[in-house]
């Protein structure tokens, strides 16, 4: 689900009340003169993107469709231009019309749908856009993606990249980016915030990021369900929302020896919730496994495999006591062919992404971001696919065959490039 396939459940946001009033003129021109210009700076595909999105809401008011001209060339006559200004934060949006021309700015993608809601909002309450007529907002705090009707379960899962020093890396320092935690956790937080999953997980999750992320998410209903307290960090946490679900049993399992858990990094939190509304019942498994080639360290992917096998215990005493479906989500640093996948895959537990009935995205779900590198779209995966180059994992385990995965979704939004290398993954399921 990219975003153009996501977009029909964006919020919609507007400027006036309408009034019913007949087309009139857009900043003094007749809308048919317009053209679409697409200038946006982040990336080339985000304005045509916008000006897709643009044109169907034109569609859909029977305001017909306008010319998009992608090349980047000055146009004789009115325009709609789309840009994304680097000025601009990323959640905010500003619509203006001046002298003939209507310029809709943002600083993401999600901040440019908005602009263009409000856009076509004023175009349906008004039936024109006067001469001078602005619009600001954000999307900042806003509930983007409900889940559809027949899902009541929905997890969000995250590699965000423990990056939790207080000084600026020289490369990105040079690229004008903060990938400190203070700039990072509220982009994270917004992207919970957007989708609202039932469950979060996440890897890679330092006290550094804690302090400054878990109170912005705390104030949407979330909790996290294993406290660390003054033991060994937890790097893998399982938050939910504690309105919706009730947690039933957590556990924190530390991977030893210390040799395949760099820094305590390494371990899974498996956590077993309650439907509120529907009493039924489902576990998920948080995992971040080790990280090196056999090149790099030998036995590398037999101590990944152990600590798979650990997983697969902790799913069989799950449900000897709960009888319920496991999901096993997170950072697995190995490729479904492996061992360790093997494993996983020949014992009855299937990748989400190949059980969607409805969409299941097959990106690999990475890409470069680094301290020494600011983020962009290259990947360095062994293939572009998830079968063949992904490491982040989502599985079920479900032999009584009690959920259905809708969706399963790698979201790739321009602004998560540079906050971790790995793309946030979403399932959207149904019991």
């Amino acid at each position: 689900m990219n975003v153009m396939k996501s977009i029909v459940a964006l919020v919609a946001f507007s400027c006036f009340s309408p009034v019913g009033q007949a087309a009139v003129k857009w900043a003094g021109y007749a809308p048919s003169r317009y053209t679409i210009m697409c200038s946006s700076q982040a990336e080339p595909e985000e304005a045509k993107e916008i000006a897709a999105l643009l044109n169907e809401r034109l569609a859909a008011c029977q305001l017909g469709t306008l010319p998009v001209s992608f090349d980047g060339q000055a146009l004789k006559g009115p325009r709609i231009d789309i840009i994304h200004s680097a000025s601009m934060p990323v959640f905010s949006y500003k619509v203006k019309a001046q002298k003939g021309h209507i310029t809709i700015d943002g600083g993401g993608s999600w901040a440019l749908q908005a602009a263009v809601n409000s856009l076509c909002d004023q175009m349906t309450a008004k039936g024109k856009i006067p001469a001078g007529y602005s619009c600001q907002g954000t999307v900042e705090g806003k509930y983007l993606f409900p889940q559809a009707q027949d899902v009541n379960v929905r997890i969000l899962d995250d590699n965000i990249w423990d990056y939790s020093h207080d000084t600026i890396p020289a490369a990105w320092r040079k690229a004008g980016i903060d990938c400190r935690d203070a700039a990072r956790a509220p982009q994270f937080a917004q992207l919970v915030r957007a989708y609202m999953p039932g469950v979060l997980t996440l890897q890679e999750y330092n006290r550094h990021m804690h302090d400054v992320f878990y109170p912005l998410i705390n104030r949407y209903g979330y909790t996290i369900a294993y406290e660390s307290g003054d033991g060994p960090w937890n790097n893998t946490p399982v938050f939910y929302q504690d309105q919706v679900l009730e947690l039933l049993h957590v556990n924190y399992h530390l991977y030893t020896p210390s040799q395949w858990s760099n820094h305590g990094s390494k371990s899974f939190t498996s956590a077993v919730f309650k439907e509120k509304k529907s009493g039924k019942v489902f576990a998920v498994i948080n995992t971040h496994l080790w990280w090196k080639s056999d090149k790099k360290q030998p036995g590398s992917t037999f101590a990944r495999a152990a600590q798979v096998r650990l997983m697969m215990a902790e799913t069989e005493i799950i449900r000897a006591r709960y009888h319920c479906p496991v999901f096993v989500v997170g950072d697995m640093n190995c490729e479904e062919r492996s061992v360790p996948m093997r494993q996983l895959l020949e014992g009855g537990f299937q990748p989400c992404y190949k059980i969607a009935s409805r969409y299941g995205n097959r990106d690999n779900g990475h890409h470069i971001c680094s301290p020494t590198e600011v983020g962009e779209r290259t990947s360095r995966r062994l293939g572009p696919d998830r079968e063949k180059g992904a490491i982040d994992h989502c599985m079920l385990f479900d032999p009584e065959k009690k959920v259905d995965v809708k969706v399963f979704d790698c979201i790739q939004t321009y602004f998560t490039v540079p906050l971790t290398d790995h793309y946030p993954n979403l399932i959207d399921a149904a019991m």
